[in-house]
């Protein structure tokens, strides 16, 4: 006997043997059972979920000799026949290969005898979204009043092809993929059934690979038994399947998780050798480092759930995983269309190495925020430490006169190397900020007085500087509502980057401050003094620094986001 495909050997004969269509399974039976016949229905979802079989088990289910029942007998002549694709009174049309308009007139007229023998006509329709719109328009009459014996069976992949008006005259159902579970499971009976020995991690990999598709997945596990000849092999899946297996992917986040950057050009040579699909690699570890996050959460059944996935999770920090998960997801957008993928891949992937060496900001400066306070009533009380503060050393003596001190070493704990060496700002750079040692400000308003008479005032209540960059800042009270919509308009600041350069300044003019009359922030000036504010103090003393200038933060929109847009 002929060698028989397991996707036609295991192809459900029951309602019962469906997988995952447990909605729609139970619709059609209660349909069954209860008489309530519907004339058209429309059965869509991906290739190989059961759309089809489904249509053949109704067929079954109307003309059965127990029928109409919700489990045909399988028996009788009437099954059998469907069974067979021999019923004459069950017409199974393929429309890929029927799109004239002739084809469904002949349909139609079929439609209007009665039955040969059972007691329903059916017709199947595969592919429906194929016809023409000449042959929907001709099946529109007879979907809205079909003859009581007649009923229509549309199957198709892409149901948004079908005219509203065909849909308005059928029950539409849609059929889900399958969770990948359901179909290792299915497998692994197949497997029993076939006496054959399988790993479960090559089933598993054939359940993803087949991406929800029953029909996909019986025919990925016919080639690797092909291939095997012998016992399936996690090892044998991985070649067959051209993807890279549970094992290469924890070998790679464990080099993340140890920072191992060098580990990463090697493992995408490899990759590249083999030919595997980047985008299947990225999706795959995409959805190892999900089930990492499970695992970190402690949530039940999570995917891979086993002691090595664990441990390589618990190497991560949960602002690391986070971010890893967050960095591959991006990946995978940048990966479309990118001329150079494999070169963004190991890009992405040596960034990802270094990731763990990153740590927060709140934690490098050690809870600035919220600096322990001295009880000043109790001079010699010990100072709370806090979970992350920052340990304070005695200073030694002061450096003699013309001598810079050396920079401090960071408080052990810190994980935080200056890519750019810090310098302090020198006390020339620190005049610069100063109005009254810059004579470019001079001249800016006397000009400025000559040029624009309706800045005069505004420009005598502004506080004038220019920063090392040679921008000129002109900040404004909080309470100079006017002299703010003055500088709000674009000829009015043109003209004062122009004036600006002919003071002898480089042109731009930044324009600081707010207007509490037109609602904005009235954060004031004195509010912001650093020596009230406990957290400047302290990151004075970690950084070593001190203050130069205090500007007040830009106000925040009325109606919305960062640009005044609703969110």
């Amino acid at each position: 006997m002929a060698y028989q495909a397991l996707a036609r050997k295991y192809r459900p004969q029951t309602f019962s043997e469906m997988i995952g269509q447990g909605a729609v399974v139970k619709t059609l039976q209660n349909a069954l059972a209860l008489g309530k016949i519907h004339p058209a229905y429309i059965f869509s979802g991906i290739r190989g979920v059961g759309k089809t079989t489904a249509a053949r088990l109704f067929a079954k289910g109307l003309n059965c000799e127990k029928g109409p029942t919700p489990n045909p007998c399988g028996e009788c002549a009437s099954c059998q026949e469907i069974k067979r694709a021999f019923s004459m009174d069950v017409l199974e049309i393929d429309a890929a290969t029927n799109t004239q308009v002739e084809k469904i007139r002949d349909i139609i007229d079929a439609s209007r005898y009665t039955p040969s023998r059972d007691r329903f006509r059916v017709f199947i329709i595969d592919e429906v979204h194929m016809l023409s719109g000449s042959s929907f328009n001709a099946l529109l009459k007879t979907l809205e009043e079909p003859p009581p014996h007649a009923v229509f069976l549309l199957a198709t992949t892409e149901a948004h092809k079908i005219p509203e008006t065909i849909h308005s005259r059928a029950q539409h159902f849609q059929f889900r993929r399958v969770p990948e579970h359901r179909v290792a499971e299915f497998l692994a009976h197949v497997c029993a059934q076939e006496c054959l020995t399988v790993e479960a991690g090559a089933l598993s990999l054939i359940a993803k690979s087949g991406e929800g598709s029953v029909r996909d997945s019986l025919t990925l596990l016919d080639r690797i038994l092909a291939y095997a000849d012998g016992p399936i092999t996690e090892a044998a899946a991985v070649e067959i399947l051209g993807v890279v297996g549970r094992e290469g992917l924890l070998a790679l986040a464990e080099s993340l998780a140890a920072g191992d950057a060098a580990a990463v050009p090697g493992f995408v040579d490899r990759l590249l050798e083999r030919g595997q699909s980047l985008e299947r690699f990225l999706s795959d570890l995409t959805s190892l480092v999900r089930d990492m996050v499970r695992a970190r959460l402690g949530v039940p059944g999570a995917d891979g759930d086993d002691e090595r996935l664990r441990a390589c999770a618990s190497r991560f920090s949960e602002e690391d995983i986070l971010r890893l998960w967050d960095l591959l997801l991006a990946t995978q957008q940048r990966l479309k269309g990118t001329p150079d993928a494999d070169a963004l891949l190991e890009l992405q992937l040596v960034k990802a190495a270094l990731l763990p060496r990153i740590l927060p900001l709140d934690r490098l400066m050690g809870r600035v925020a919220d600096p322990p306070r001295e009880d000043p009533s109790q001079p010699g009380a010990p100072r709370p430490a806090g979970p992350a503060s920052v340990p304070s050393e005695p200073r030694g003596p002061d450096p003699p006169e013309g001598v810079k001190a050396p920079l401090e070493p960071p408080p052990e704990g810190f994980r935080f190397k200056a890519i750019i060496p810090f310098k302090r700002m020198d006390e020339e750079e620190a005049r610069s900020f100063e109005d009254g040692n810059d004579d470019r400000i001079h001249r800016f308003r006397e000009q400025a007085a000559r040029r624009l008479p309706l800045l005069v005032e505004t420009l005598k209540g502004a506080a004038l500087s220019v920063d090392p960059d040679g921008v000129l800042h002109v900040a404004l009270p909080p309470s100079d509502a006017t002299g703010a919509a003055l500088l709000g308009n674009r000829e009015r600041r043109e003209a004062l980057e122009a004036v600006a350069r002919e003071a002898g300044l480089p042109g731009p003019v930044a324009v600081e401050g707010s207007s509490a009359a037109a609602g904005e922030s009235t954060v004031t000036r004195d509010s912001l003094v650093p020596s009230r504010d406990p957290a400047v103090d302290n990151v004075l003393r970690v950084f070593g620094g001190r203050v130069v200038k205090v500007t007040a933060p830009p106000p925040e929109p009325d109606d919305g986001g960062p640009h005044g847009e609703p969110e």
